[in-house]
């Protein structure tokens, strides 16, 4: 049985949560935790149950009924067993004697005992690790519930400032680790909520400053000074005083050690750093022979997840009396066709072999809408060769061997494409026929309620990929995100009571529920615009504020709506001229950021509005720098901006909103285990599975609230197999999607490092990995730092015998996707390298398996 105190008060038996009574058996039950294993006086409890009240005549038989009920949940959970909890009469009262491992609690404080001993000693990484995980535990504030009720405690008090301060010792581990660049978010977030604790601020603006945002961090201590003096009557502290002088002066004692500089460089992106990080081959040794890795310019090969599209066009009367000129003319048309709308929906053009064209898309890099886009494309090709020519189009995803070339086209092989074929030869004149994984997977797609006879189904039409249809996927149960929630709740009422913009930006990984957050902020009764980006389309990266635009009236109506707004006349027409080119974008269309302003300014002057940007990493630069122009000029009005995004953002603007008084960042972290199950529990509404597959699942989900969904749905699918008794699942296709995508977006070689690492077994190491790919070992533990950065890798220590630090995947998950990629032969034979260097006899391999 374990003890959840840090958030709601939780029990729970096996994993699963033990039902417990009112609200005076929760307080006595709280209470005696935060004293467990100590005797609690009975008139200590009495007052804690009834904290502000008259203590009533029966006070006593009441509290003797709430332990009796709570013997009661023990008993029936446990209670018996040897070590077990156990709640003790105990004069002058009652003694909860509990192992100190299940309670929370107890399990924060040693982690934080831990990660402060590591952090004198010097060891960083590891402070920072344990540090993580210790704040990992925290739910919410402690007994949260209780406090809700009013209950407040001396014990509850006494509490408050553990995580916080466990929150500064963490930053300080990572910023001598050179994580300053990852943790600005996190301390902007935290600065919103306590303006007071200059330890903070002092990290944040050392962050800063370390990020090369100089003037963000003198902000942020003439913002902190600012909140002393007015509010409190009182000047920062010395050591605040002297970072100013110090950040003024450029003092070299707030730079990072050059041991931790040079790892630092490696995680800068490539859009600061122009050139990759390139693995070159290790100098051939006379033996054991060394293969010289391959030449930069040779093809890549990779087993990847991709949607192909098949489009044969038959000529017809278009082609006049079959003379070839006539017939080439018609057919370069439809290659332009073809060629335009695969291009503008993000896929590659493979070829075509008389009148059958080819096209490719997941490649080179994955997306995770695919196999929707494919669709979409084929349905615009249809549509647009309607008066041209009678086609025939065939969509299928799956499994294919493609080849990356840097001077010339991908290519795929495989039986996909004979698939593809046969459902492109099945598909009758004008139509669309995909296969069952296509259309799984393509969720703008509108098609034929039943399948075809000869298999397969058809496309009838296709919506937009963005607003209401995009956000309906993200209707999930709202769970672990009320901390966040409440922070943007509390902007909104200081936005509608102070009448002054504020700006919000939500980032997080691709599924940890950025939309469902504001979906519930949208929900307020609050006026809300909102838009989509996109990684494609005809949107030009406009599609956010277009949205916004139709979402205050449809661009048919638009200049009715202005005039209402603002009355009939020369502003109207202003607006209207200066809006209505978004209908439409095309490459050439003229950013008017005073006249996008006003428009916000006069939506938001007579009630607050809250406009919503989601996916802006997508969006195009002339966007970015509104909304960021925005934050800077915005007149007196209730206006909340919140943009959602994800981490790559900060890569294109590393000083998005950073110390702006008026800004805020907060960053979605994965559930925690708990979390993830409750969730787990009420997508699959209480179904009796095996604990093996619970265990399965919370790992598999890793805290994502996007892989729990997908998780979920397919365990309830009856066309899924699962094995109860190892618990294994497939990959689904939209999870394995989001990873590879991630994968995608790493240089080329620092991929194929990972690759290699997947193969090594549970512990990775630039020895191993550097023998499993044959390449150069100082150059492989330059990659796997980097790799750490973006938070593939997580240190595990450092080996006792070799030196080397040695790594685990950040998720198993990971792992898998990433050696799945790897083409049979070869995966086949770097495993026999990876098994000959792991059983080496002067290594100690305790606990090593080979991948």
């Amino acid at each position: 049985m374990r003890f959840h105190l840090l958030g709601s008060l939780e029990v729970l038996d096996d994993d699963l949560p033990v039902p417990l009574g009112g609200l005076k058996q929760r307080a006595a039950l709280g209470f005696l935790l935060l004293q467990a294993n100590r005797v609690v006086a009975t008139s200590k409890l009495l007052q804690a149950m009834w904290p502000r009240d008259v203590v009533p005549p029966t006070a006593r038989k009441m509290l003797q009924n709430a332990v009796s009920g709570l013997r009661g949940v023990l008993s029936a959970h446990g209670g018996d067993r040897d070590g077990s909890p156990m709640l003790l009469t105990h004069a002058p009262g009652y003694l909860l004697r509990v192992d100190e491992d299940s309670l929370d609690l107890f399990h924060f404080q040693r982690l934080t005992e831990q990660g402060r001993r590591e952090l004198a000693a010097g060891n960083w990484s590891a402070a920072a690790e344990v540090l993580r995980s210790a704040l990992g535990l925290w739910r919410g504030p402690v007994l949260a519930d209780l406090a809700e009720t009013g209950i407040n405690w001396p014990e509850l008090t006494a509490t408050k400032d553990w995580r916080p301060a466990a929150q500064e010792d963490c930053f300080e581990a990572e910023l001598a680790c050179g994580r300053h660049a990852e943790i600005i978010g996190e301390l902007e977030s935290l600065i919103e909520l306590e303006p007071y604790r200059e330890r903070l601020g002092g990290q944040l603006m050392l962050a800063l400053y370390r990020c090369g945002r100089q003037v963000d961090a003198l902000n942020v201590y003439r913002r902190t000074r600012t909140a002393l003096v007015e509010e409190l009557g009182l000047e920062p502290g010395r050591e605040l005083q002297e970072l100013e002088r110090a950040i003024l002066d450029h003092a070299p004692t707030l730079d990072l050690p050059p041991s931790v500089q040079r790892r630092h460089l490696l995680a800068v992106d490539q859009a600061s750093a122009p050139a990759p990080v390139v693995i070159t081959p290790p100098v051939v040794q006379p033996a054991p022979p060394v293969v010289v890795a391959e030449a930069p310019d040779a093809p890549v090969v990779e087993r990847k997840l991709v949607s192909v599209v098949m489009v044969s066009a038959q000529l017809g009367l278009a082609a006049g009396d079959g003379d070839p000129e006539d017939v080439d003319a018609v057919h370069q048309e439809v290659a332009s066709v073809v060629s335009a709308e695969v291009s503008r929906l993000g896929g590659v053009v493979g070829g075509s072999v008389g009148s059958v064209f080819l096209a490719l898309f997941g490649v080179p890099k994955t997306a995770e809408d695919d196999a929707d886009r494919a669709v979409r494309a084929s349905i615009a090709i249809r549509d647009r060769l309607d008066a041209v020519a009678e086609v025939q189009v065939g969509v299928a995803t799956g499994d294919a061997l493609v080849r990356l070339s840097p001077s010339s086209a991908p290519t795929a092989s495989g039986v996909l494409l004979d698939r593809c074929r046969q459902l492109m030869a099945l598909a009758p004149l004008g139509a669309v026929r995909a296969c069952t994984s296509t259309r799984d997977a393509a969720s703008s797609v509108i098609w034929e309620s039943d399948g075809a006879p000869t298999g397969g189904w058809q496309a009838i039409s296709c919506e937009s990929p963005r607003g209401a249809n995009r956000r309906s996927q993200a209707a999930v149960p709202f769970v672990e995100r009320e901390r966040e929630l409440l922070v943007l709740q509390g902007l909104l009422d200081e936005v509608r009571t102070r009448r002054r913009p504020h700006f919000v930006t939500v980032l997080g990984e691709a599924g940890m529920g950025k939309t469902r957050l504001v979906d519930e902020v949208a929900s307020s009764g609050t006026t809300a615009l909102r838009g989509t980006a996109t990684a494609f389309g005809d949107d030009h990266g406009y599609g956010p504020l277009a949205d916004v635009v139709s979402g205050f009236a449809p661009f048919a109506t638009l200049r009715a709506a202005l005039g209402e707004l603002v009355g009939a006349g020369e502003l109207a027409d202003r607006l209207h001229s200066s809006l209505a080119c978004l209908a439409e974008p095309g490459a050439g269309v003229r950013p008017d950021f005073p006249a996008w302003r006003r428009f916000l300014e006069e939506a938001a002057e007579s009630e607050p509005l809250i406009v919503l940007l989601e996916d802006v990493h997508w969006a195009n630069d002339v966007v970015l720098d509104f909304v960021e122009e925005l934050g800077e000029q915005a007149g007196s009005v209730p206006l909340l901006v919140i943009v959602t995004a994800r981490p790559e953002l900060l890569q294109r603007r590393p000083s998005w909103f950073g110390g702006k008084r008026n800004a805020t960042t907060i960053s979605l972290e994965p559930l925690s285990h708990n979390g993830t199950r409750r969730l787990l529990n009420s997508l699959l509404h209480a179904r009796d599975l095996s604990p093996e597959l619970w265990q399965a699942l919370v790992s598999y989900a890793s805290g994502n609230p996007l892989f729990a969904t997908e998780y979920a749905g397919m365990v309830s699918d009856a066309r899924t197999v699962c094995l109860q008794n190892d618990a294994s699942l497939p990959v689904p296709p939209s999870v394995r999607g989001v990873l590879t995508a991630q994968l995608d977006a790493l240089p080329t070689e620092v991929k194929a490092v990972l690759q290699d690492a997947a193969l090594t077994g549970d512990l990775v190491s630039p020895g191993a990995v550097a023998a499993t790919g044959q390449r150069d070992a100082r150059e492989v533990a330059q990659v796997l730092e980097l790799l750490e950065q973006r938070d593939f890798l997580r240190r595990r220590g450092r080996n006792n015998e070799t030196g080397e630090i040695e790594y685990g995947f950040r998720h198993l998950l990971v792992r898998d996707v990433v050696a799945e990629q790897i083409p049979r032969a070869e995966r086949a034979s770097k495993h026999e390298r990876a098994r000959a260097w792991n059983s080496r006899p002067a290594l100690d391999l305790t606990g090593r398996r080979a991948g």
